[in-house]
């Protein structure tokens, strides 16, 4: 049993980069193009705002954040998510505050991280892209140039 437990962690390459150039589909799909962000409604009480916080030459990150003013602000999902463009990934690099997430956690580190957090951020992020699809009406702010 020993042998067992002491085996160590080997994370599944081709899952992760599936999973990650699923969720960067999805996840430009629900951005408007040349719009700086959108807002989520799912049901009566959960909306997210989604917003672009950075551009860089391959990279785009938005912060993703549950805006509820009955629940608590720690109780509120909020993570970044990067956009790879040139690898057309995506991936959740800051959660709840939690920043340095790395593929493969080395050995059991602080109580908080698991040996796999970055497949399990990258489940969480497509679980949360299928809510908005399945769930989520879009409020976009059209602005056009005056005639």
């Amino acid at each position: 049993m020993t042998q067992f437990m002491n085996r160590r962690y080997v994370p599944d390459l081709k899952d992760l980069h599936s999973l990650a150039e699923r969720n960067y589909t999805a996840l430009n799909r629900l951005l408007p193009e040349g719009n700086q962000g959108v807002t989520i409604q799912i049901g009566e009480q959960m909306q997210f705002e989604l917003s672009r916080i950075q551009d860089a030459r391959y990279t785009s990150d938005f912060q993703i954040t549950q805006t509820a003013p009955d629940v608590a602000d720690y109780l509120q999902a909020r993570f970044l998510v990067r956009l790879y463009h040139d690898a057309r990934m995506a991936e959740i690099i800051d959660c709840q505050g939690q920043d340095r997430l790395t593929a493969i956690a080395p050995g059991l580190t602080s109580g908080r991280h698991q040996k796999d957090e970055k497949l399990q951020l990258s489940r969480h992020l497509a679980e949360w892209l299928k809510l908005c699809f399945r769930q989520g009406r879009a409020n976009i702010e059209w602005q056009c140039a005056p005639i």
